[in-house]
């Protein structure tokens, strides 16, 4: 016959092995909705960036600087749009924006492949336009890392571009007269 103590050690044992076996699967449980929180959030952020990148605004600011606004010299640059306070701000509004998700970037909080398949290759016209400007005024303000996280997302992208294609990055139109 079956002694009593011998039923309840395995009723006992029976018990620890449901609540281990419980514990797991909420670990797991767990596991998994801070997997979709994260993701949810990804897509939130990115969404976010998108939102910011194909505004009004900002649309209008990158296409002027990037393919209006031309000079001959750094100090025609200066003089033009360095100092001038109509002009300046959309220039800031642009690169403070990739500057921001740069440093998004570098924080690996977002896979650079999504941020290109959001931005393609339009941080990478306007660093390649503006980084002799930004790295003279660097130079001469004593402050060597001035937009490391829009450097940063330069080098990202140019590096997602060249995986998409094959090949580095080449962009031959860069003003607006040059489109006709």
């Amino acid at each position: 016959m079956v002694e009593f103590s011998t039923i309840l050690q395995f009723i006992q044992a029976s018990g620890i092995i449901v609540g281990v076996a419980y514990y797991i699967m909420n670990i797991q449980n767990n596991q998994r909705n801070q997997q979709l929180t994260l993701e949810t959030r990804q897509a939130q952020l990115l969404m976010q960036i998108y939102d910011k990148v194909n505004n009004k605004e900002f649309t209008q600011d990158w296409a002027e600087i990037n393919y209006f606004w031309k000079w001959k010299d750094s100090k025609e640059y200066w003089e033009k749009y360095g100092t001038n306070l109509e002009v300046y701000p959309k220039f800031q509004n642009v690169a403070n924006t990739y500057e921001g998700i740069g440093f998004i970037l570098q924080s690996k909080l977002v896979d650079p492949k999504l941020i290109y398949g959001i931005l393609r290759n339009t941080p990478i016209l306007i660093w390649e336009k503006f980084s002799p400007m930004i790295k003279e005024y660097s130079e001469k303000a004593d402050e060597p890392t001035l937009f490391p996280g829009f450097e940063f997302l330069y080098e990202e992208l140019s590096k997602q571009y060249e995986l998409e294609h094959g090949h580095k990055f080449v962009h031959n139109i860069r003003l607006a007269e040059e489109l006709r």
